[in-house]
Formats: structure tokens, sequence, C-alpha cells
């Protein structure tokens, strides 16, 4: 748990998701970051109990503490979470990283051409992930949501370009390998996203962000490959059977 004397470095260094709290109140992640987190928040003339709390609750979110399993959710709410959590995650993580990532690039001049390939490769995952979601929110997932009754207000009424269920759900799997590995090849670059002696801030946030968004990664398509896919692709033979 983050305290108020340690420096911004090691809370970064040791809690992935301190680095965007920090940035929501204004706290200079590089000139502050050998600063205690009360130094800082005295600069600012910030409470550090209420950024401790912060600190606290996004530690909570991350590790799912406060939430019951939403593999257990019914097929509607299943949806809504993972739009919730996990697509918002790729929408606010992945241009957040890969600026980070640029910086550091800017600010290390002839830097190694690992840190350039890591840039590279966030803006590819940005690219990919912000497709892939699409795709599921204005294609599947509105077609799975009109089979389940109690959802079907949540979304409109999908136009299906496919005869089954099992078709988009394929795509959507064989997209997910494709993403695992640019994260694989990332975790290959950064040795494992472990951060070298000596580095700046902006490198520390980035791979905090890194292990954080990965982590993150790892659940939302567990929920969809594990619980949401196969619970749809059931939902629709029961369906058929009926009809």
């Amino acid at each position: 748990m983050p305290t108020a004397t340690k420096s911004i470095r090691e809370i970064m260094a040791t809690h992935p998701s301190a680095a965007k709290v920090l940035e929501r109140f204004e706290i200079d992640l590089c000139s502050q970051a050998n600063n205690s987190l009360l130094c800082a928040c005295r600069d600012l003339q910030l409470s550090v109990d209420q950024v401790l709390e912060k600190l606290a609750d996004a530690e909570c979110e991350e590790s799912g503490s406060l939430a019951p399993d939403p593999a257990a959710l019914p097929i509607g709410r299943l949806i809504q979470y993972i739009v919730r959590v996990h697509h918002q995650m790729v929408r606010q993580e992945l241009p957040r990283l890969a600026e980070l990532a640029h910086r550091l690039t800017t600010q290390q001049s002839g830097c190694e051409p690992e840190l350039q390939r890591v840039a590279d490769l966030l803006e590819k995952l940005r690219a990919e992930m912000f497709q892939h979601i699409q795709k599921e929110e204005q294609v599947l997932f509105p077609y799975i949501s009109q089979m389940d009754q109690d959802s079907v207000i949540a979304y409109e009424p999908a136009h299906a370009c496919f005869q089954s269920v099992t078709q988009p759900v394929l795509i959507m799997g064989q997209e997910h390998e494709v993403i695992d590995r640019t994260v694989a090849e990332l975790r290959c670059l950064t040795n494992s996203v472990e951060v070298p002696s000596g580095a700046s801030a902006t490198h520390v946030a980035l791979f905090a962000g890194l292990r954080a968004f990965e982590a993150d990664l790892k659940q939302h398509f567990h929920l969809e490959d594990a619980a949401l896919f196969p619970r749809a692709i059931r939902m629709e033979a029961e369906l058929k059977k009926r009809n």
C-alpha cells in the first residue's frame, strides 16, 4: 500500500495504477520523482490523505477485491462489465502509454532501438485494439445481447452479417491471438517489463502502465474466451432448438 513517506518513483514502481492517479492530481512524475508523496502534495497544496485514498481505491479496483466474479454475471451484464471496465481501459490507457513511449524516445537522444520499437508496437497495439473493440461493440455484442431478454433494451437490434454467432466469435478469438503476440513482443523487448536501474520517471511510469495493462488484458480476453463467447454459442443453439 502506498504511504506518504514513499517517493513518487517508489510508488509508481510498485503500484501499476499509481501513475494515472498522480497525473490526475497534476503531480509532475518527472520533477517530483525523488520527492516523497507528502512533499509533492505540500508543493501543490493537496491533501495527502485524499491522494492516498484515491491510490488505495485504484489498487482495490485493479485487484478486483471490491467486485464479484464478473464471469458469474448474467450475459447482458457481463457484456456491460467488459465494455465499462476492460474496453474503457483500452481507450484510456493505450493512448496514454503510447504518448509516454513517444516522450521517452524524445527525452533520450540516441535512445536504444528497443525503446523506439516499443513506441512503434504501442501504436500498432492501439490501432489493433481500437478496431477490435469497435467490432465487438457495434456488431457482436448487440447480436449476443438481443438473444438475452434481460438486456434487449441495452442495445439496438443487431443486423447480423453472419448466419451464426460462432463465425464472429472465431474471428474475435483469432484477433485475440494476434494481439497477444504483439504484447508478447513488448514483453520480450522490455525484459519482461523490468524497469532498468537508473530509469527516468517517465520510464518507470511507462513500464508500470504496461504491467497493469497486460494484467487487465489477460482478464479481458479470459472473460470473453472462457465465459462470454461459449455462453453466447450455447444460448444461440438453445434458441434455435426452440424455433
